[in-house]
This record gives C-alpha cells, structure tokens and sequence, in this order.
C-alpha cells in the first residue's frame, strides 16, 4: 500500500542531497600541546580515498588521551581473528527463531534482470564491517552487519541497518571497521583494517520510535550512530576522507538507472560490489538485483554517483523482510524525511527516540472516544488533565497527563462490551470535589454517572439519574464545563439532541438535572453538522468557559461563554474545508503550561495522535506529536 502522503511528505522530482549546515557537536576536548600519535596511513589533503601509507598521523582536533585508550581497549578484544570468525546478525536470529535460511540463493525474483556481483579485495573506504558483541550468552557472541559512512560536521557519523541493533538483547564492544579486507595482508600492502577500528560511542545511535516499538514498522529499518577516534587518534573522515552523501529519495524517484549495492556476505569479509538499475518496491521500498548478497550484508549501502571510493547514500540494506529473503535480490526502505530527521538528530547530538508509552498508531485507530479530565491521584494534586479512551471494543482506559504536554502508559477502568452501547461522554466535576465524574447516556436512554474515577475506584462509583427513556435516546453529544451555573465547579451540561436542539442543564449534580436552558432551536441548520464540541479555556484564562467545535465540513470555532452569550461570540480557527474535516476525535485539557484547560488533543487518520498546545480563540496552538500515523 502507498503511503499516507500527510505523514511521509516526500518531495516530487530528483532526489535532493542533504545540505550540511547544521552546526557541529561540541568536539572532545584535547590538551592543546597534544603530540601526533605515529600510524600506518595519513590523512588526506583532499576529499578523495585516504592512502594508507607509513608515517605519523596528525591528531584530530579536540581528540582526548581517553578516547584514544577507548579504542585501544577495543582493539584488544577485535583482535583479527575474532573479525574473522563474526557471525552476521541475521544468521543468528534466524536460528534462534527458527526460521527459513535468510536469503535463499535460488528464487524467481520480480526483476528479470540480474546483475553479476564481485568482490572487491582492496576494501571501499567508506563501507565498512559494523561489529557487536552479544552479551546475551550466545553461543555466537560475536557478530556484524554491513555499514557505510556519512559525511557530517561531525566527521563521526555511520549509517547502518536498524535490525541489527534492535533485538531487545545487550551488546558491548560494538565498533565500526571501515575498509575492511579479508585476508592477511602482503608485505607493504595496508593490513585489514587499515583505517583503525572506531568504538561506537555509548547512547549515541538513533533509531525511530516505530522502530523501536513491539512490531517495528519496515518503513524505518535504519540506523544512524556516532563513533569515536580510532588508536590514532582520527576521527572517521579524517582517517578515510569524505563520507557518503546523505540524499533523500521521493517515492516517485525510487527506480533509479545506476545504484552501486555493496557489502560483507558472511564467511568471507571482503566486500561484494554489484551496479544495477534499482525499481519501486510497494511504493515505499527500493529493490535491487544482484547476485550473491547473503546474510551479513544488511546496512550495507545503496550508492548513487559511486566513484569507487563514495558516492550520494539513496538507501542501506533492510526494510522489507529486513533488506530480502534471497541472495539475488535486496531491498531499501526509502529514504526520505524520516533518516533526514535521525540524521539531524545526530549532528546536533539531540536525545534519541526512546520507546511510546503510549503504544502504536495501530492501536489508536481504535478509539472511539476522547474524554479529559483531573481522574489520577498525582494529577488532582498537581490541576493536570488525564485522557480517557473508549475503545472499538468496549475496554475504557486513562492516560495519566504528565504535565509537559505528553502522557503516560495506560491504566484499564474496565473491559466490557456493554460500553459499546454508550452513546455519548462527558466529563464534569458533578458531586462537588476535586476528582473528576464520568457522565455516560446509553442507547437505552438510560443516563449513568460515575462518581470520582480515579486508578483505585476505577468506575465501580455507579449513580443512575434516569432509567430507561425515550428522550436521552436521541442524545447525541454531551459537553460538560463551566457555562454560568453560577459556582465555580464544572457542571454544567450542554446537550447536542438527534434534532440539532442545544440545551444547556445547569448544575447537574448526583440528584440529576435540574434547570434547562435552551441554546439552539430543533431542526436548525447549525449544528446537525457538528462532530465534536468540548469545553476549555480558549478566550479566558480563568471564569466561565468557552466552547471548541470541531464541524463535518473542516471548520473549527470557538464559542466564548456560550451560557452568557450564546453562540453569538464565534471565532473561526480553521475554515470550511480545512485538513479538519478529515480528524476523528478531539477534547481539550491542561496537560501542559499551567492548569488553563486549553491543550487540544486530536486524532489524526493512521491513528495519529496530536497536541496542540495552549490553543487560543484566535490560533491552534504548537502541534506536539504524540503517536505517528501507522504506514501499511
């Protein structure tokens, strides 16, 4: 299936290399009277391959003593012969599953046109052998995959496969080899690893959070990490020279006429090379024929402009069924804004993704409905909003806000089918205490409330105020705030009927409904056409509230305190055929910048989940994304 074109925008046309001007991390600090430590190789005067060759090796700058010992302590576990015997990735998690041999070296392929591959014994200086040391007890604790560099300010940078680093195992001693050759090396000829061996600096790889997740999305199977120096002293680019160039790819642009595809099969360790003409894969992926690419290639690079030494980095080996299920034939995850934003986040040495407690956007497309309020022990002390969902399935779950606009791992108030047959929510603070009520009206007509939800009383505080009717079965929506009942508690109700009639009950409580209000007469032409209405905030920052409604055609308004005006103090956020049309559900609460009930919470399709926070009568505040949309 495509992608969603409003989550994974990629440009239309060639593909556009990435500009590098984003500021460098701080370098390491080094003493200024530092010596150059002696090497076999020098660094290059220009962006082409670097030599290696006898003679001292000028430092890099701001290189430490301790990263330099870093590397040697490495080195002294890589010896050559542990490089050697390293198992791929793949290969072990194949057994350990149980699964079919990876990459089976006959199958009939969708290309016809097979390209012959061939190693190269000299090594390419900018791919290189990525290896990890499992600390899982295996009994093939040594393994690698493939890696190529990227050029950065940094000079540090290595992009991989995100499959080989993500297995919910340990590692230790993982490093990058670039160039390496398999092989013992001639008389004067550069040894195996000629350019050194660089430590993988702790913390510093960058994975996507769907990656990341229980079911990692193939959309996203790269990795971007930081290394450290080499025994001499070097950073990555100033020991082999220019890196690849990062380049994104649009989905139109995902046939290209020649892509450079190399890699370490397992066994051999000297680098397999194959050009061909790549093709459009599910319109999400890249593929490629080319013979002989076996486990151990994953990360490996897909080169564009190759001249032997580098070229623009369009895709690594991975994605589908983690890069291919045969030898002849690998795959790309595109590469578009989402390795931009791992990049990005590497060169400025932001924090890394860490796994959503709130789960993925499968998930989400199963809520039905969004209610907020103060439920949780912790956010009653603190004035801070929760979210509570109703679920496809009849389950009912709180999210605890965290005050910093975001929420926490879900707590169950109850699992039964029988909330299917809820046919609208509200929120209120209806018995006169600071832990906040559910207001439920059935399909029945029945109308529930329960008092006091929190994490210990889950909804076991049941008060029935009406029993089976024929008139709250044509309720349709209910919006529960503060419009001018005359105390400072949220209880008064606002009723959207079947008829598009608007009543305003004030000061319910758990006697019931008391004095109504009417707001909009039946059969109006208004608000038939209304999908959401929740209560905030928005055009005063204390006092009677304001009312948010989100409309079938896009527009979104807001209503300022409609119990003493009406609905006569609109203001328009977003017009008639606004990307508000296409939105699911919507509530609003304070889940960040103080106790103001003005965070909108919003569902997106693809199960997106969004903030916008501190939302005005006047503007939609900063989106804060909370889930990212689900890419099938």
């Amino acid at each position: 299936m495509n992608r969603i074109p409003w989550v994974r925008a990629a440009a239309v046309g060639v593909c556009a290399s990435i500009a590098l001007a984003v500021p460098a991390v701080a370098a390491h600090q080094a003493p200024p009277d530092a010596p150059d430590v002696p090497a076999a190789m020098t660094t290059p005067a220009s962006p082409g391959p670097a030599t290696p060759s006898p003679g001292p090796v000028k430092r890099s700058e701001g290189v430490t003593p301790e990263d330099i010992r870093k590397a040697r302590e490495l080195e002294r576990y890589w010896t050559p012969e542990r490089i050697r015997s390293a198992v791929p990735v793949d290969a072990v998690r194949a057994g350990e599953t149980a699964q079919a041999p990876l990459r089976a070296p006959h199958a009939a392929g969708r290309s016809a046109l097979f390209a012959a591959s061939h190693q190269v014994a000299s090594g390419v200086p900018t791919v290189g052998v990525f290896l990890i040391r499992s600390d899982d007890g295996s009994a093939t604790p040594n393994q690698f995959c493939s890696a190529g560099v990227v050029t950065s300010p940094t000079k540090s940078l290595v992009l991989t496969a995100a499959h080989c680093l993500k297995s919910g195992k340990s590692y230790r001693n993982v490093a990058f080899v670039p160039g390496y050759r398999g092989g013992a090396s001639q008389a004067g000829e550069p040894g195996e690893r000629p350019y050194g061996l660089f430590p993988m600096e702790l913390g510093k790889v960058w994975i996507d959070e769907r990656y990341l997740s229980a079911s990692p999305s193939d959309d996203v199977d790269f990795a971007v990490l930081r290394v450290g120096p080499n025994s001499q002293g070097q950073l990555l680019e100033d020991a082999v020279g220019r890196g690849n160039t990062l380049t994104t790819v649009p989905a139109a642009g995902l046939a290209r006429r020649e892509v450079t595809l190399t890699g370490y099969p397992g066994g051999q360790k000297t680098p397999l090379q194959c050009t061909n003409a790549t093709r459009a894969f599910q319109g999400r992926f890249m593929e490629i024929a080319c013979d002989g690419f076996r486990t151990g290639v994953s990360g490996g690079p897909f080169l564009e402009g190759f001249d032997g030494s580098r070229g623009n980095l369009v895709g690594a080996i991975g994605g589908y069924k983690t890069g291919g299920l045969q030898e002849n034939i690998s795959y790309s995850a595109q590469f578009d804004n989402d390795v931009l934003r791992l990049y990005n986040q590497a060169v400025a040495d932001a924090a890394p993704d860490t796994v959503n407690p709130l789960g993925g956007a499968g998930t989400w497309q199963h809520a039905t409905t969004f209610l907020t309020g103060r439920f949780h022990s912790d956010s009653v002390r603190n004035s801070t909003s929760d979210l509570i969902v109703r679920w496809s399935d009849g389950e009912v779950s709180l999210y605890p806000g965290n005050r910093a606009y975001g929420l926490g791992k879900d707590i169950r108030l109850d699992k039964d089918k029988a909330w299917k047959q809820a046919k609208a929510l509200t929120v209120g603070e209806f018995t006169g205490n600071s832990t906040d009520d559910l207001l439920v009206s059935w399909a029945d007509g029945k109308l529930t409330l329960y008092k006091d939800v929190n994490e210990a009383n889950k909804l076991n505080n049941r008060i029935q105020l009406k029993g089976p009717n024929g008139t709250w079965t044509h309720a349709v929506g209910l919006t529960a705030g503060r419009f001018g009942g005359g105390n400072a508690r949220r209880d008064d109700l606002v009723v959207r009927w079947s008829d598009a009639e608007m009543t305003l009950y004030s000061n319910v409580d758990g006697r019931g409904l008391h004095a109504e209000k009417q707001l909009a007469k039946p059969k109006n032409k208004t608000w038939s056409h209304a999908r959401d209405s929740v209560a905030g905030n928005f055009a005063t920052a204390t006092g009677d509230q304001d009312l948010f409604v989100r409309w079938a055609d896009g527009e979104v308004t807001v209503y300022e305190n409609p119990g003493a005006k009406g609905f006569k103090g609109e203001h328009r956020l977003r017009p008639a055929k606004s990307a508000w049309q296409y939105s699911t559900l919507v509530t609003a609460g304070a889940f960040g910048g103080g106790t103001r009930p003005d965070d909108l919470v919003a569902l997106w399709p693809g199960g997106k989940l969004v903030m916008y926070g501190d939302t005005t009568a006047k503007a939609l505040g900063r989106e804060r994304l909370l889930v990212p949309a689900r890419i099938s």
